[in-house]
């Protein structure tokens, strides 16, 4: 709520996840790192826009103390070498590749990673980002896999680099598989199915795909499933690869309240909490 009175006026900020069939608000407090509210809202006969519009009109989302907004976008995204992306054909080049997407509401946007040297073509619902900077002007967009990336690279250099390590991270949204060599990235892909034998299927071509050591190697494995799934997945890939490592979400991060909240995705607190 707004400050009032004699209290001292508190900045928040308003982090909202955009998926597939719905989206999430986070208000997190920056200057402790911690999640103050979580909500969820999935769509039912209303458009992503209209729905979008009546949940930012109420005050717990529209007021004085939240100052700043961050929109991470899920949709289908393109990986580009930053050395190759050209801005003026970033438009052209993604509806090219995502051909089956519906491009008359759709504005191509892109977000630059100078570390790794790339850059993350997706696209936002321009009625959809009319309605967020309606009510936040500032609001700042990002691709949900250049932020996971970030953070996955930084957490690699600062790893054993005596072997090689392929990231995978499974969530009720599906899969996705990232490597990483010397500091570079090597390779990343998103699958939609979240199925047992489909998952071991697309992470043990990737590792045969690489070249991976299934004696030295190690796999990461970074769940957002409960433990008991995850422990199950991991003994199904251990048949293959010696080192199956189980990674949870919290240990990618410094030891900060939002990194131990369960229901924020890894993808938003690597937003949030890339620079800690």
């Amino acid at each position: 709520m707004p400050a009032t009175g004699n209290k001292r006026y508190h900045p928040l900020t308003l982090s909202i996840r955009i998926f597939a069939d719905g989206f999430s608000f986070f208000v997190c407090d920056p200057q402790t790192s911690s999640l103050i509210r979580g909500e969820h809202f999935s769509l039912g006969e209303e458009s992503l826009a209209d729905r979008m519009h009546h949940e930012l009109s109420r005050s717990d989302y529209n007021n004085r103390q939240i100052d700043q907004a961050y929109i991470l976008i899920t949709s289908p995204s393109l990986h580009v070498p930053l050395e190759e992306f050209h801005r003026d054909e970033a438009s052209a080049f993604y509806a090219f590749s995502l051909a089956e997407q519906d491009m008359s509401n759709l504005r191509v946007a892109y977000t630059i990673q100078p570390e790794l040297e790339s850059v993350e073509v997706y696209a936002i619902p321009r009625d959809l980002e009319e309605v967020i900077l309606q009510f936040y002007p500032t609001a700042r967009f990002f691709a949900s896999r250049a932020m996971l990336m970030e953070r996955l690279m930084h957490f690699d250099q600062d790893a054993d680099e005596r072997h090689h390590r392929l990231f995978v991270r499974v969530s009720a949204e599906g899969l996705e598989i990232i490597a990483f060599d010397k500091g570079r990235l090597r390779f990343s892909n998103s699958f939609d199915s979240t199925v047992s034998a489909d998952i071991q299927y697309f992470v043990l071509n990737v590792w045969q795909l690489l070249g991976l050591d299934a004696e030295q190697d190690h796999l990461a494995l970074i769940y957002e499933t409960s433990l008991e799934q995850a422990k199950a997945l991991q003994s199904a890939l251990a048949l293959y690869v010696r080192h199956v490592d189980l990674l949870p979400p919290a240990d990618l991060f410094s030891h900060v309240p939002l990194a131990r909240e369960t229901e924020v995705p890894v993808d938003l607190k690597a937003l949030l909490l890339n620079r800690l």
